[in-house]
């Protein structure tokens, strides 16, 4: 077997709470799954998004975007007692960087301000959403234990923070700052460890085009997929073309709550392969599960393509 990065398992048991035991283009088709986690831990990933709310053309001019009709606050969140966040992000929906999509900072009624500067300029068809959030995925009707079942979000630089249940809300570790608001960018995912069985219901619009997701060197790359209703094959996606060959790799647990390895899986420039290099088909490839997600190793910052659940 070949040597393959498995920082995210050790992340994933380094955070505190981990030591107790109908579519067509953007149209809006609205669609909710309930998926059940037994005890344990686990990588899941949100399988819908948010309305948007806007959809249209837009000029691009280096992170500042003009030609939109927008209200209200679309900016990162304001609280002076706990760490802020983004709310809304652009997704670019035509030309070269269809896909891509980029944190809102700031906004005024006619355009918004970007975290980060696209790749591309000039005039390109745009989407709005509001993030989906720790709030949306874990509720209090979803059976977390409070003060000890915890979810780890991980950020792009391998670190992560941790974040608990208490008094019917999302909280940082002292149990009572509320922190809700933590987005789950689209396409990523969360770990969860749960004393009992978990049952999460997701809920809104269901995804059918390509969604380019940033992966980062030596981060925990939680990347989920797109479709609520059946499982996602390895073979299916273009990660014989993003990875890196023999190095670069995709690592797959079970469901079952005990981080079961199924698969470690690589590129050889043409076909995704198995940890010896053999190409896998359509009948032998692994698969993302529905409420699972792959754990992706890059080498070097880049997009990994999720498919549409249409696709």
């Amino acid at each position: 077997m070949k040597k393959t990065n498995l920082i995210a398992v050790l992340a994933l048991y380094a955070a505190p709470a981990f030591l107790h035991a109908q579519t067509t283009g953007y149209s809006d088709v609205v669609g909710y799954a309930k998926e059940s986690l037994p005890a344990g831990q686990h990588f899941f990933s949100p399988s819908f998004l948010k309305a948007p709310v806007y959809t249209g053309t837009a000029t691009l001019t280096g992170n500042s975007v003009s030609g939109l009709s927008l209200s209200g606050n679309l900016g990162q969140t304001t609280f002076s007692d706990r760490p802020n966040f983004p709310t809304h992000y652009l997704e670019i929906t035509s030309g070269t960087y269809a896909g891509t999509y980029y944190d809102i900072s700031s906004n005024t009624s006619s355009g918004v301000t970007l975290a980060s500067t696209p790749q591309t300029s000039g005039a390109v068809t745009v989407v709005i959403r509001p993030h989906v959030t720790l709030g949306d995925v874990i509720k209090a009707d979803s059976g977390i234990g409070e003060y000890s079942d915890s979810i780890a979000v991980y950020d792009k630089t391998g670190g992560f923070a941790a974040y608990y249940f208490a008094g019917g809300v999302v909280t940082a570790d002292d149990f009572a700052t509320e922190m809700s608001h933590v987005p789950v960018p689209p396409g990523n995912g969360v770990g969860i460890n749960c004393g009992a069985n978990l049952n999460i219901t997701t809920v809104g619009t269901v995804r059918n085009k390509d969604l380019k997701v940033p992966v980062y060197p030596g981060a925990v790359n939680v990347v989920g997929a797109f479709n609520p209703s059946s499982a996602v094959k390895l073979t299916s996606t273009n990660l014989a073309n993003e990875l890196d060959a023999y190095s670069e790799s995709v690592v797959l647990y079970n469901s079952s709550g005990n981080l079961g390895l199924v698969a470690i899986a690589y590129s050889d420039g043409a076909n995704v392969t198995d940890d010896n290099f053999n190409a896998y088909n359509s009948t032998s490839s692994p698969s993302v599960s529905t409420k699972g997600s792959m754990l992706i190793n890059a080498g070097s910052a880049k997009y990994i393509t999720l498919p549409g659940a249409a696709q």
